[in-house]
């Protein structure tokens, strides 16, 4: 059984977006588990938690594997599981806890040091459960954005069929979280914006993560311009202040002077149909994963 976010916008008569949604969901189930008979759940706002309950507990389930809801899960539901909840996070604890960890890691340049995916128990507070199995990222998984979504999806691969049975077996004890203030990983509308002080390199991280979806910005004149894609650097800086002509933007770096295209709907098709037909290198055999806890036997049995 796979349970998904419902759609924000409840129409009360038919709705064409939904319904196309509804058959895209359909169809990456069928891609990834094939004819195997899944059931579908939506369950969104307002959260009907006794509801779902009701709905789950025929299924004799172990543990209930999470990733990406927005709101802490009840302990009363969790508790329907022998072994509970087990959540995926987008960064390696205890660091960029919280709802937008890639997001984050890339403003803050930490997403060689800190990125990757953390299998983790659910607790009573948000991302603070033992760590059972961490997968790092390096540089080469954020060179772009579908890159970097294969290689969030295979280190998932890795610690749900790996990890998730040594835990339901009790082979996988975990470890508690340290204490400590880490960074809480909440995107920020500052966050957003292009600064005449960053490097090329990290502005082209950001477009990479934050922009189709939430979007980067510079700041020109009393606007902000939504940018796209660096179409190339056209030399050092040159002190001169943002130009924007003809669907461009042109503005100073640290490093160097670029054209960025800037952002619209035709752009947008551009690079969703550019991912399309561009393959995307295998993230296997660059990912390491690590397990926490985890006994003498367990070890035996993934050696």
């Amino acid at each position: 059984m796979i349970i998904v976010l419902g759609f924000p916008r409840r129409p009360t008569g038919f709705s064409i977006g939904n319904s196309r949604r509804r058959l895209q969901r359909k169809l990456l189930l069928r891609r990834f588990v094939g004819n195997a008979d899944v059931k579908l759940i939506e369950f969104g706002r307002p959260y009907d938690w006794q509801g779902l309950g009701g709905q789950l507990s025929g299924i004799n389930a172990d543990v209930l594997v999470c990733y990406a809801f927005p709101t802490l899960i009840p302990q009363s539901l969790l508790g329907g599981f022998p072994k509970g909840g087990v959540n995926l996070h987008p960064a390696l604890l205890p660091h960029y806890r919280g709802p937008n960890p890639f997001h984050r890691l890339a403003v803050d340049g930490q997403h060689a040091v800190h990125g990757g995916v953390t299998l983790h128990r659910m607790s009573a507070g948000f991302d603070d459960g033992d760590i059972l199995g961490q997968v790092p990222f390096g540089e080469a998984d954020w060179v772009s954005k579908q890159v970097l979504i294969a290689s969030a999806a295979a280190a998932m691969r890795m610690l749900v069929s790996e990890g998730v049975p040594a835990y339901c077996k009790g082979l996988l004890p975990g470890v508690p979280q340290p204490a400590g203030d880490f960074i809480w990983a909440r995107l920020e509308p500052e966050h957003m914006m292009v600064s005449p002080a960053m490097p090329i390199d990290h502005v082209r991280l950001l477009w990479h993560v934050l922009g189709l979806i939430p979007g980067i910005y510079l700041a020109i004149g009393e606007r902000k311009v939504r940018l796209g894609f660096q179409i190339r650097r056209l030399g050092p800086p040159t002190g001169e202040a943002p130009i924007l002509r003809w669907g461009a933007a042109e503005f100073d770096l640290a490093d160097g002077r670029v054209l960025h295209l800037t952002y619209n709907r035709g752009l947008k098709r551009l690079v969703k149909a550019q991912a399309m037909f561009t393959r995307t290198p295998s993230a296997k055999g660059r990912l390491e994963m690590r397990l926490f806890g985890q006994t003498k036997t367990a070890h035996d049995q993934y050696e």
